[in-house]
């Protein structure tokens, strides 16, 4: 079940758009889950070799400092707007962070079934969030980017299946979502992995249809595209694509499968990353 969904919204230097917002207050409305947003306030950082610092320099950093808390709160302000319209039990939190610190959300995220991480575009910040809820919160992570559509919906999704334990976790994760979806494609990108024989998508899809879950299989050769392009052609009018989520740790820093990778950087739709 997913009942309590965490939203981290970002104040600076970009918010959550207002499409980002409301698709993820929707699916909340449609799982009937508490939704809470995490505003994340960033403090502004003392310039380096300015010392002692000047009266004018305090009262600008003060300024700006001002200026951060309004955009905090106008994205607090917009949170609760939107889930008073679509009418959902929810908690706002403005969480003031310094540079350098951890980010607030992973405690959060431990806490919570699932999170939804608003994708800010060309921001590296919001792909080390996602990077480090997916492979240390113990939770799945839901990559909300913009989309043409203003709200959340399941008519089609897609689940990629090659067999590990990681897109087991993915399905296990996303089976709330599936059994609500009107359709449910599960595809098995060809000459990328050894598939084993006692763990064929034949075998899977009779697993989620004991499940209620409306399933088809389908298996796609990549050709001399990558995993990651495969899977946005056969997710290109789905609504979620679901994935197992790979890296590889060294001292706490991940390097990324080519598939994750590209979901992280191009997300075309909303993307459900398991670990």
């Amino acid at each position: 079940m997913i009942k309590d969904i965490l939203l981290p919204l970002p104040s600076y230097p970009k918010t959550a758009s207002p499409n980002e917002l409301r698709r993820a207050v929707d699916m909340a409305r449609l799982l009937e889950a508490h939704l809470t947003g995490l505003v994340v306030e960033t403090a502004v950082p003392m310039p380096v070799g300015f010392h002692p610092f000047s009266t004018e320099l305090e009262t600008q950093l003060k300024t700006r400092q001002s200026e951060v808390h309004t955009v905090a709160q106008a994205q607090l302000d917009a949170f609760e707007a939107e889930a008073e319209r679509a009418g959902i039990a929810r908690q706002g939190i403005i969480v003031k962070v310094s540079e350098g610190s951890s980010h607030p959300a992973m405690d959060y995220a431990r806490m919570r079934d699932l999170t939804v991480v608003p994708a800010i575009s060309d921001s590296q910040a919001c792909i080390d969030l996602v990077q480090a809820l997916v492979f240390e919160s113990g939770r799945p992570v839901l990559l909300m980017p913009e989309g043409k559509q203003d709200t959340f919906s399941l008519d089609s999704v897609v689940v990629a299946w090659d067999a590990s334990r990681a897109s087991v976790r993915a399905i296990g994760d996303a089976m709330p979502l599936l059994r609500r979806a009107k359709d449910v494609r599960l595809v098995t990108v060809n000459k990328d992995k050894a598939m084993p024989d006692n763990a064929t998508g034949p075998e899977l899809a009779a697993h989620l249809a004991r499940n209620d879950v409306k399933v088809t299989l389908e298996h796609v050769d990549r050709g001399n595209e990558t995993v990651g392009k495969t899977l946005d052609k056969m997710a290109a009018d789905a609504d979620l694509l679901v994935m197992g989520a790979f890296g590889h740790s060294r001292i706490r820093d991940f390097f990324l499968g080519s598939a994750t990778a590209h979901v992280l950087k191009n997300p075309l739709r909303p993307t459900l990353l398991s670990h």
